[in-house]
């Protein structure tokens, strides 16, 4: 039996080689965006560097995130090979330990790493993306850098007797009730255009029942066959509640864990798709199930490296092997986000195959 002193120090050099992966990443992130929004700063007379500084920092950890699956397996790679090097687990293995035993150790602790990330680094990423986009819009007015969130474009059709309503944002917070550079066309009821209003921002405000507005600052007007007009202040009338904007905007991956099953019942009830909720909930819960299955991986290709002579091309197998179940991974959560596979079976399957298929070899490898 492994003791708890070897247990221990066995985890604990796995953890700090996922924390130095990871926090390589995140710099190099931070770095690359910061060099970016760095360049906008001349044409910009009151952005400084301190806010692109904040910009660039609270919006790396969401981006960040998805190198977790990857530190894992790079750390568990390095983690093995360094203790055969060093001729720690030849010991072990003379010893009587098998190889599920000083693995243990590093299962436990990608499991613990993957329930931390799901719980809380994914809603802290979240307020932090948030946080980005909030100062980024207050700086830019809209989305800038190699990181930037390329879906916060925001699109917003309303349906009314008068004629419908269609609304362009750069940028939209706050749900949805706060846009940065909009444009908004209206329509009569015959579906011919009536008016096109181009403001620097728009503020969802509460009328009577569903007959909401937005209204605007800053205003171009411009009408069929008129010249543009300056306006400071324009109300556009819109006939949506506060939920069904709500629901409307909100994506899945800005979703706190604990808001998701919510996040998909208002979606269902506003009548959009709750599939994108369910299948990110099931993705939080399948990430311990994704990181062991990493180490696992890891552990295919390093004890084999070690034991049966020095083969980069086999490192390089297992690596590339990791990337394609991370990339099946997404694959598979767009098919359960559009409905083709059921949530559960799409967040689910690929971290149970991965690690079905790392048991399978070590099991071949050790056992024979």
């Amino acid at each position: 039996m492994i003791g708890t002193t070897f247990s221990f120090y066995l985890a604990r050099h796995f953890l700090r080689n996922v924390m130095f992966i990871f926090l390589l990443f995140l710099g190099l992130i931070v770095s690359i965006d910061l060099i970016e929004l760095s360049r906008e700063l001349g044409k910009f007379n009151n952005v400084s560097f301190s806010d692109i500084f904040l910009i660039a920092v609270f919006r790396a950890p969401s981006f960040a995130g998805e190198v977790l699956p990857f530190a894992c397996l790079f750390a568990a790679v390095a983690s093995l090979l360094v203790l055969n090097k060093k001729l720690e687990l030849v010991v072990a293995r003379a010893s009587g330990l098998s190889v599920w035993q000083f693995l243990l150790p590093l299962l436990v602790a990608a499991a613990l790493l993957g329930l931390v990330a799901a719980v809380f680094y994914s809603p802290l990423s979240v307020a932090g993306q948030q946080f980005s986009r909030a100062t980024e819009a207050e700086a830019f007015g809209r989305v800038k850098g190699s990181f930037s969130n390329k879906t916060a474009n925001f699109w917003l059709r309303v349906g009314s007797p008068d004629g419908d309503t269609i609304i362009r944002a750069k940028l939209e917070e706050q749900n949805g009730r706060r846009l940065t550079a909009v444009s908004i066309y209206v329509y009569d009821s015959t579906g011919g255009f009536r008016v096109r209003y181009d403001a620097k921002r728009a503020d969802f405000e509460l009328g009577s029942g569903r007959r909401n507005q937005y209204v605007l600052t800053n205003v171009s007007e411009t009408s069929v066959g008129k010249k543009s007009i300056k306006r400071e202040r324009v109300i556009v009338p819109v006939n949506i509640t506060p939920a069904q904007l709500k629901a409307n905007v909100t994506r899945a991956q800005d979703v706190p864990i604990w808001n998701l099953a919510l996040a998909a019942q208002r979606a269902a009830i506003s009548g959009n798709n709750p599939l994108p909720f369910q299948t990110q909930f099931h993705a939080l819960l399948a990430q311990p199930m994704m990181f062991v299955a990493m180490v696992l991986i890891a552990a295919t290709i390093s004890l084999t490296f070690a034991r049966f002579g020095q083969s980069g091309g086999r490192i390089l197998c297992g690596i590339l092997a990791g990337f394609v179940l991370y990339v099946l991974t997404k694959l598979v959560i767009t098919f359960g986000s559009n409905g083709l596979v059921p949530p559960m079976l799409a967040a689910w399957t690929p971290a149970f195959v991965g690690t079905l298929i790392g048991v399978t070899i070590l099991l071949y490898q050790e056992d024979g």
